[in-house]
């Protein structure tokens, strides 16, 4: 598959309305995203769903054939809206340090507003749904990986004397260890913490001198706009 042949291809559901109605069925699940993201999936019910966003049950059921559906609606949707974005930052900054730097904080704004359990529900009740979550990372994260590596060895900031392939498939497979749920049990610390350091790593181990130092300035800039 080409690196980005997948972020405009949508996986349509079953269950979703091909009509105007589905603007209805878009706000439905965004507020769903947003009491998954605050109380985690499995504290939450259909009932609560239903109180929180104002509707019936019975409207809901109009859309979803159950919460595992819904659930997998749900992320289907946060993932289509991920990748364009992240897509739209691959060519953005003036350089492939600026671009990478912009997607990490980025991921980092969506992580961490993420609740602690979420990923743990995903992985033991919602198999469909991480299972979407992982085709998310290993198709359209990993090509965002390689086009940002080629060009900034293209720009001079990353060096040449590696496979950009090898490099991506590398980071994706830390990627998968950083955000197992056993691993944020082990450290205790919140998962945009540590894909912070993540990123930093990655940059780090492929920049040129050229490259480091432009990341030191930008991440300089940084600290001292946060303290003004």
């Amino acid at each position: 598959m080409g690196i980005f042949a997948a972020r405009n291809k949508r996986l349509v559901n079953p269950h979703t309305p091909q009509t105007p109605d589905g603007s209805r069925l878009c706000q439905l699940l965004d507020g769903c995203e947003s009491a998954f993201r605050r109380l985690g999936i499995r504290a939450v019910s259909m009932d609560d769903l239903a109180r929180q966003l104002g509707v019936s049950k019975k409207t809901l059921y109009k859309y979803v054939k159950d919460k595992s559906d819904l659930v997998l609606q749900v992320f289907d949707r946060m993932c289509t809206r991920q990748d364009a974005q992240i897509c739209a930052l691959a060519e953005s900054g003036e350089n492939a340090i600026d671009a990478v730097i912009g997607a990490m904080e980025y991921m980092q704004s969506e992580l961490r507003e993420m609740h602690p359990s979420m990923l743990f529900d995903l992985q033991k009740y919602h198999p469909d749904a991480m299972q979407r979550l992982e085709k998310h990372k290993q198709e359209n994260m990993q090509g965002y990986l390689i086009r940002n590596i080629e060009r900034g060895q293209k720009e001079g900031f990353y060096r040449q004397d590696f496979d950009a392939k090898l490099i991506a498939r590398l980071h994706m497979s830390m990627v998968q260890t950083m955000t197992d749920p056993s691993t944020l049990e082990e450290f205790g610390r919140p998962l945009s913490e540590l894909q912070k350091e993540l990123h930093a790593y990655h940059l780090r181990g492929i920049a040129t001198e050229k490259g480091m130092e432009y990341y030191r300035i930008r991440h300089l800039a940084a600290q001292a706009q946060a303290a003004s």
